[in-house]
Formats: C-alpha cells, sequence, structure tokens
C-alpha cells in the first residue's frame, strides 16, 4: 500500500497543475468546463480507497458513460437556471444547448423545489430533457455536438492549445470516458482543495457576465433551506398594515416578504424584508412589485434605521461607500435586469 502511494505522490504536482490550469486559463466559452469538472469530482470523491487502489494496480480505467454525465449537468444547472437565473455565457440571445433545453422542457418560470424533489412529479419532463442533453452536448465531436469531454483537457503552452489526456480517455462512437485510475486516485484524494479551485473559478467567470449577490454560495449547492423569517413579525412590529395593500395585518396571517425576491438575494436581510398580509405574498411570489414600492421600502429603512438595531446593521454591511440608497436601487435594477418579473400589487 505505502508503496503504491509513495507512486502516486511523484505524479501529484503534474495533475494539480493540470487541473488547476484547466479550470484558470483553458479556453471556454460557456460554463460546461467547470461543470465536467464538478462531475469528475462528485464521482471520484465517491469511489472507495481500497477500490482506488486495487485499479492503479491492475492499472484497471473507471468506464463513466456519458448519460451519467448528462444527468449530473441537468442537475447542477437547475438550480442557477430557475431559481437564480444565472448566465452561462455572454452571448444574452444566445445560450448554452443546456441552458435552451431546460427552458424549453420546463418552461422560464421560478421554480422553488430542489431538484430532487421535483423529479418525482415530473420524470417524463426529466427523461426529455436528458435525452436532449445527450443530444445536443454529448452527441458526437465529428457532428460538433460533442465538445466539452474533447476539449476539457486541452491546456494553453504559450501560444498553443495542446491536448493533454491526462485524467481521461474517450470514445464518442461508445459514448464514454475511460477514467485514469491516477487521476481518479489524485482527485479523491484532493477533494476539497480542488472542489474550492472549481467554485472559485466558475464563480470568477460568472462575475464577468453576471452581477448577481452571492455567486459563489448559489452555485456551491445543488439544494438550499431557507430559514424561517417569524421572529421578523416582532422585530418590524411597529408595522400594522401590509406592506404592499395596506390593509390591516393580522398575526396569524402576516408573511414576511423578501421585496427583492430571495432567489436573486439569497439572503435574509433586514433591509429587504417587509410585512405582508398572506394574499399579497403568495401573489407576489418571486417577482418584483412596481417601482414605487422601491421609494417606500427606502422611506422606511430610514424611517427605522435608528431605531432597529438588526435593521441599521444590515444597511451597514450594504453601505460601500456611498450610502446604502443607491445600493437598493441598484439591487432592484440589477433583479429587472435579470428577467425577474414586475408584478402590480
Amino acid at each position: 500500500m505505502i508503496r503504491w502511494t509513495i507512486m502516486i505522490n511523484h505524479d501529484f504536482e503534474e495533475f494539480r497543475n493540470t487541473f488547476v490550469h484547466i479550470l484558470a486559463y483553458g479556453y471556454k466559452d460557456n460554463t460546461y468546463k467547470f461543470a465536467l469538472a464538478r462531475f469528475l469530482l462528485d464521482y471520484c470523491k465517491n469511489i472507495h480507497f481500497d477500490i482506488l487502489v486495487k485499479k492503479i494496480k491492475n492499472d484497471e480505467r473507471y468506464i463513466i458513460h456519458y448519460d451519467e454525465i448528462a444527468s449530473a449537468f441537468l442537475k447542477y444547472y437547475w438550480h442557477q437556471e430557475f431559481r437564480y437565473r444565472i448566465k452561462q455565457n455572454s452571448h444574452n440571445e444566445k445560450p448554452p444547448s443546456v441552458i435552451k433545453i431546460l427552458r424549453n422542457t420546463f418552461g422560464d418560470q421560478y421554480i422553488p423545489e430542489d431538484f430532487s424533489r421535483y423529479i418525482k412529479y415530473e420524470n417524463k419532463k426529466v427523461a426529455i430533457a436528458k435525452q436532449q442533453i445527450m443530444k445536443k452536448v454529448f452527441g458526437n465531436a465529428r457532428s460538433k455536438t460533442s465538445l466539452v469531454i474533447p476539449r476539457f483537457q486541452k491546456i494553453r503552452i504559450g501560444t498553443k492549445a495542446i491536448l493533454k489526456n491526462i485524467f481521461y480517455d474517450y470514445d464518442d462512437d461508445k459514448q464514454c470516458i475511460y477514467l485514469s485510475p491516477l487521476g481518479a486516485y489524485f482527485i479523491n484524494q484532493n477533494y476539497t482543495f480542488l472542489f474550492k479551485t472549481m467554485i472559485l473559478e466558475w464563480s470568477k467567470y460568472l462575475e464577468k457576465i453576471n452581477t448577481f449577490p452571492r455567486l459563489i454560495a448559489k452555485i456551491e449547492t445543488d439544494e438550499s433551506r431557507r430559514r424561517s423569517l417569524t421572529h421578523y413579525i416582532t422585530i418590524f412590529e411597529d408595522a400594522k398594515h401590509c406592506f404592499y395593500c395596506n390593509g390591516q395585518l393580522r398575526r396569524p396571517s402576516t408573511h414576511v416578504d423578501h421585496f427583492i425576491p430571495w432567489s436573486y438575494i439569497f439572503d435574509d436581510n433586514a433591509w429587504n424584508l417587509v410585512l405582508s398580509c398572506q394574499e399579497c405574498n403568495c401573489k407576489k411570489s418571486n417577482s418584483l412589485s412596481q417601482y414605487k414600492f422601491l421609494d417606500y421600502l427606502i422611506e422606511r429603512n430610514s424611517k427605522y434605521e435608528n431605531k432597529i438595531p438588526i435593521l441599521k446593521k444590515s444597511l451597514n454591511e450594504l453601505d460601500f461607500g456611498h450610502g446604502w440608497r443607491p445600493e437598493i436601487r441598484k439591487h432592484y435594477s440589477n433583479c429587472k435586469e435579470y428577467g425577474f418579473l414586475q408584478i402590480q400589487m
């Protein structure tokens, strides 16, 4: 066991440098390389150590079929598209194929469920989407419908792009990759470092084409749980009427609403929370209210800024040197720009 470990350690630097180079410096027209890197990380993380060593001793590669990778792509991009509307390339009118497939199959509306829950009652649509991803993203390099698998391991040396099949070989006709046991061992043993590098580089790429807050948090996990906000009812106890319809609030049916949708803000900041009646909260859902309510929010925050400590703290955190008011307006405008629709309240 020690002999094999020493041999593998000898090659770690080459694997590490290549993996980081692919993520940080490899050519990218969209985020597919990051998604494939994530799949390799997830796959190798779950391989038992004894099996890894046995594969290395026998020089036996792991056979991974494209449909397994396609299923992972469907999961990875699900919440980024339907929860957060994160752009995955710089072409506004021509999103990557996987995004077009998701929209064509499931629509373009906000879907609150986690993917693992959604597939329980939409298996047919999931199967259709997976089939289309296989065809459009993992087809065949000769027909230019399989690009991420062949191009993933291309690295730049000077002005040249060189294919370095250090992690896997592939066969488009058989629709599979042959994962190196040595590469699998390296990924398994360096998972935490590589995962953080992948998330960081994916986020850096997205930051160039998105203005979303908390991008890293949004792509880091496929599932997210929202916290209860009921304690904010007592924090804003002076609010006796619905923020939107001005109807009188009654405790059992009082809701705490994210003025700018949670799926954009991805946080429970006090400055963005208002009390509403159940009807208005359900009506607004994941949309933006009219612009006039933005003025009401800023007026509310100004009025209570020095009266509610948690509100003041959240406003201070929002101030990057030009005051918190323009930052709130910027969040509202950016949210609208990314396709969050306004609804008449």
